[in-house]
């Protein structure tokens, strides 16, 4: 892909991102019988059919992490099986809308605080139903910080995990995380590069890979490997 392509994808994919996350979760594919049971019913089966498709699983998804996700930490490697194969489930086997929706479902900040003092909105759920569905996503996914917070690695894993596929280049898919993780030191408040953030992209990368050759993968494979390399004292990566 040359260049300018590349950015055109970029951008287009960084305007489907905000624009998938600033409809309100209720305002999207709502059951067949819940939308008979309400007045409104032709607004919604109209927005149902405007929809982009990846908008449409992309909520499903979301709205089924905030109600239906196990809320336990009993294995939280995996739950991010669980949101995958819902993503999956929804996308009707095209991985590429699962990994975009699973990322979507997994964002774990309200807005994005930019240097200039402006705050970039990334959802416009409410705050009960953002909070509700961020304290369900798995948080303990490294064995380097076994006690730690890795929700925000998630939207890391399946974003690069998308724009593998989606670019047809772990390359590139691996330059642009890299730019984000440079762009955000200059451009976001009090953010600086994070390795581990590096880390969650190769293994969505890699995940992506293997997808090619086994289509049954799931995520905890990458997750299972890289914790069990480190715990021997091999991290890479």
């Amino acid at each position: 892909m040359t260049a300018p392509r590349c950015l055109r994808f970029i951008w287009c994919g960084i305007f489907a991102l905000l624009l998938a996350c600033s409809i309100p979760t209720n305002c999207v594919c709502q059951p067949d019988s819940a939308i008979a049971a309400t007045t409104s019913a032709p607004i919604w089966a109209s927005l149902d059919i405007l929809l982009p498709r990846f908008l449409r699983v992309a909520y499903n998804t979301r709205t089924w992490v905030r109600d239906s996700l196990a809320s336990d930490t009993t294995n939280d490697v995996a739950k991010v099986d669980q949101i995958y194969r819902h993503a999956l489930a929804e996308a009707n086997g095209n991985y590429i809308i699962a990994l975009l929706a699973a990322a979507i479902s997994t964002l774990e900040h309200r807005h994005i605080p930019l240097a200039i003092g402006i705050d970039l909105p990334l959802t416009f759920e409410t705050e009960a139903d953002f909070n509700q569905r961020v304290a369900k996503l798995p948080r303990r996914l490294f064995a380097d910080r076994p006690d730690g917070d890795d929700r925000d690695k998630l939207q890391h894993f399946f974003a690069s995990a998308w724009l593998t596929l989606a670019l047809n280049s772990r390359q590139t898919a691996d330059a642009i995380g890299q730019g984000i993780e440079r762009g955000e030191r200059l451009l976001l408040t009090g953010e600086t590069e994070d390795p581990r953030d590096i880390r969650a992209n190769r293994l969505g990368q890699m995940f992506a890979e293997l997808l090619r050759s086994h289509p049954t993968a799931v995520p905890s494979i990458m997750f299972n490997t890289w914790n069990r390399k480190a715990k021997r004292g091999r991290k890479g990566l």
